[in-house]
């Protein structure tokens, strides 16, 4: 029979064959999430964060109504972890309604949306566990490594782009940190942590040459902008990652090669910006762009001999045998083990470690030191927790009568302000286990770490049971979810959205199943289009609530900043309109009514300008910041003994603030 494909287009279809259309669909969603998320602030902005929420809801509400989702059986496991981080997300929603400020709370329970949906799109479409762990991996690699070049490049190349000095502009004092394009230094010091077992994984399991040397070769450059960021929490990290690499891979002896020759061009690169101090300080001057030419070719040669290098040890682990001293049993290896943390127990107990490790916690507690205020390599020696330990007791203190449900999601800020010691206008407690269980009591605190112990368990087991690249990828992505956990527990990594996404992303190739098996019985083929259009009809409803819970907020805010944007274009007409319209979308907010107040001000009508101060406090009423802007107008409007309460009230909700110091 003669074949009906023109003649022109047989020589085109072998190749449009070849397309593995499941690995361009892992790369393109793993790799362009964090891409979007990493060059776009981490994510942090409200309107970034839900504009992708937006996108991959609609995406599933519309691949389970077409029927082209799942396009991938979901494993036992999968199912836990979506079962987990929807119930968070159902139990935030309802702790929204005794929360202290309903709308900061929406804004988590849209972020923890946004996360769900990344994860059961990456479930529905990822495929068999083994080719989606590999895809995964090289795909959050991959941009990370793009990041860190180009947040590298805007530090030896100052000018190179015009947002990295965001973070400068906001908060001089960190000026010579590293952030862009995060734009916080703490988060990209996490990144960093995530990124290098990452790579170390690719080079040691990569089928190719020449992607296990990109891959090495990328570790010192991630180490130098990891450097960069003087992130101790990030230093911390990536340690407990490379240990949890070394720990769980397979034949460890090359791998542990690999990591010792990308250490010592890490150590190289490092010690060459140390002795670079416009580099060290984040200068822009001719100084500094002459430091980060000569930087920018040490680290090209740099990472170029660690390639080659890289090379030779690939080679070596393929064709080589290891001396007969260096190969040990399971059984050898165990008790070598065991030795050597006994002795390191002896030798730490010899060296006085209770006696140190008291004075180190006791230096943790402190909110400052002398080294913290230092951009350079001293700044990893200091021990102080930077107030870290005083917003953790805070936040414990905050939790009488509220053990269950907690305070309501978002809500640690109204917590912090009135118990504050000291002047530290903070957001997050610097901790997501200490400030779920603030915000979302013990019932929240426990389906979050469920779930993340679920994440992270899932690879360690496949790790385990593994065998050969199989277990060097799972190994890879264990160490980066325990660097990122890590991470979480001493910053606010949660509220960085490419950082989990990264995570879920990774963890989803893991929890995918194995290659899938045909129905043996004529009962399972009967059952299976029920529980098939059973499945889509509670994706399509899930998708709808998830759109609502990131709608909301999303239009809320936009409408709210373009009420800001018309106030500076003195338009109070349309300023106005947009403020009662964010007011329409989110009743209980108290940020559109003081908007509202605040124009109606401009617009000299003092009456109605009072009401709505008044219903931001009624919204809101731990905020004193709507309290002070309420003490203003009950002045203007002529009601003194008003506006003196009002004020008093908010300095009680705000003792510490230099405003009622001055």
């Amino acid at each position: 029979m003669e074949s009906v494909v023109p003649r022109a287009a047989t020589s085109r279809l072998p190749w449009l064959m070849r397309i593995d259309v499941r690995a361009a669909w892992i790369w393109a969603l793993s790799a362009g999430l964090v891409l979007y998320l990493g060059t776009n602030g981490g994510g942090y902005d409200l309107v970034v964060r839900n504009d992708v929420g937006v996108v991959i809801w609609w995406v599933v509400l519309v691949g389970a109504a077409c029927a082209v989702l799942p396009a991938a059986r979901i494993s036992r496991v999968g199912w836990a972890a979506v079962a987990l981080l929807g119930g968070f997300l159902v139990w935030s929603a309802i702790a929204s309604t005794w929360s202290l400020s309903s709308e900061r709370s929406l804004e988590e329970v849209s972020r923890v949306a946004c996360y769900l949906g990344v994860l059961v799109l990456a479930l529905t479409t990822y495929g068999d566990r083994r080719r989606a762990v590999g895809h995964a991996l090289g795909a959050v690699a991959s941009a990370v490594v793009l990041i860190m070049v180009l947040a590298l490049l805007s530090r030896l190349r100052p000018g190179t782009f015009g947002g990295a000095e965001t973070t400068a502009a906001f908060l001089p004092g960190a000026h010579g940190r590293l952030s862009w394009p995060l734009n916080y230094w703490n988060a990209l010091g996490a990144m960093v942590a995530l990124g290098i077992p990452l790579l170390a994984g690719i080079a040691g399991s990569a089928k190719r040459l020449a992607a296990q040397a990109a891959a090495a070769a990328a570790i010192p450059l991630t180490a130098l902008c990891g450097y960069l960021t003087f992130s101790r929490g990030g230093a911390i990290a990536a340690a407990v990652g490379v240990v949890a690499f070394l720990a769980l891979a397979h034949e460890r002896m090359g791998k542990l090669a690999t990591l010792l020759l990308s250490g010592a061009g890490s150590a190289v690169l490092i010690a060459g910006a140390v002795h670079r101090h416009a580099i060290e300080q984040g200068s822009t001057g001719s100084v500094a762009r002459h430091q980060g030419a000569t930087l920018l070719v040490a680290v090209v040669l740099v990472c170029a001999g660690v390639a080659v290098a890289q090379v030779g040890i690939g080679l070596a682990t393929r064709h080589g045998t290891l001396p007969r001293l260096l190969r040990l049993s399971p059984r050898h290896a165990r008790a070598l083990l065991a030795a050597a943390v006994l002795a390191a127990i002896v030798a730490a107990l010899a060296l006085g470690a209770p006696h140190r490790l008291s004075h180190a916690w006791q230096q943790f507690k402190r909110p400052t030191a002398a080294n913290l205020h230092r951009e350079a390599i001293g700044r990893y020696g200091a021990l102080s927790g930077n107030g870290r330990y005083t917003y953790w007791r805070t936040a414990v203190h905050a939790m009488p009568g509220h053990w269950v449900g907690g305070n309501g999601p978002g809500t640690f800020q109204l917590l912090w302000l009135p118990r504050a010691p000291f002047w530290s206008y903070v957001q997050n407690a610097h901790s997501l286990y200490i400030e779920t269980l603030a915000e979302e009591g013990i019932v929240g605190l426990v389906l979050l770490a469920g779930f993340l112990i679920l994440l992270i368990g899932a690879p360690i087991r496949r790790a385990v049971r593994s065998r050969y690249e199989d277990r060097t990828q799972a190994a890879a992505v264990a160490a980066a979810i325990a660097a990122f956990l890590v991470s979480a527990a001493f910053d606010w990594v949660w509220q960085v959205p490419v950082l989990p996404v990264a995570v879920l992303l990774l963890a989803a190739g893991v929890l995918a199943p194995g290659a899938s098996r045909a129905p043996t019985t004529r009962g399972a083929a009967r059952a299976g289009p029920r529980r098939m259009w059973a499945l889509r009809a509670g994706m399509i409803v899930s998708a709808a609530a998830c759109l609502v819970a990131i709608g909301v907020p999303l239009a809320a805010t936009n409408a709210l900043r373009r009420s800001q944007t018309e106030v500076s274009a003195r338009d109070t007409t349309a300023a106005l309109a947009d403020a009662r319209s964010a007011m329409r979308l989110e009743p209980g907010a108290a940020a559109p009514a003081l908007q509202a107040a605040l124009v109606l001000e401009l617009r000299r009508d003092i009456p109605a300008a009072v009401a709505d101060a008044r219903a931001a406090t009624a919204d809101e009423p731990q905020n004193w910041q709507t309290w002070l802007v309420r003490s203003r107008l009950e002045a203007e409007a002529g009601h003194p003994a008003l506006a003196v309460d009002a004020y008093r009230r908010a300095r009680a909700l705000n003792p510490q603030s230099p405003i009622f110091h001055s």
